[in-house]
C-alpha cells in the first residue's frame, strides 16, 4: 500500500505529508513489536514442550500404566506399598519435568516488544531535542 502525498486545496489546508510520515512510522513500530513478540514466543517453544511431558507423566501416576506397575510390585511388596511405589516414580518423573520446564522458561524474556519500546522512545527523545 503506497501513500501518495495529497495535494492541499488552499491557504487554510495543511500539507498531509507529516500524517503520512507518521503512519508511516507507526506501521514500522508495530510491525517490529509484532515481530519481537513472535521471537521472543519461538523461544518458550522448548519450556511449552517439557510442560506437556510433565502433564503427560503426571497422567501415567494415575493412568493405565499405573495398574501393571502395580501387578509388577506386588509381586515383592504387599498391595498398598506397591500402589505407593508406584506412584512416588511417576511423581517424581513429573515433578522432575516440570522443574525443568520451569527453568526453561525463566531463561527467556518476556514476550513483550520492550526493544521495539526502547528504540522509538530514543526516536521520540532525539527529536525533542
Amino acid at each position: 500500500m503506497s501513500r501518495q502525498p495529497k495535494p492541499s486545496g488552499g491557504a487554510g489546508n495543511a500539507p498531509a505529508q507529516p500524517l503520512d510520515d507518521n503512519l508511516d512510522l507507526v506501521q514500522a513500530v508495530v510491525e517490529a513489536a509484532q515481530r519481537e513478540m513472535a521471537r521472543k514466543a519461538r523461544l518458550r517453544v522448548p519450556a511449552i514442550r517439557f510442560g506437556a511431558v510433565a502433564g503427560v507423566l503426571g497422567a501415567c501416576a494415575t493412568a493405565a500404566s499405573y495398574r501393571a506397575t502395580v501387578q509388577l510390585l506386588e509381586r515383592k511388596l504387599p498391595p498398598e506399598l506397591a500402589a505407593l511405589v508406584a506412584a512416588a516414580a511417576y511423581g517424581g518423573g513429573a515433578t522432575g519435568a516440570a522443574m525443568m520446564a520451569a527453568n526453561r522458561w525463566r531463561g527467556h524474556p518476556a514476550p513483550l516488544p520492550t526493544e521495539t519500546a526502547r528504540q522509538v522512545v530514543e526516536v521520540i527523545a532525539d527529536q525533542g531535542d
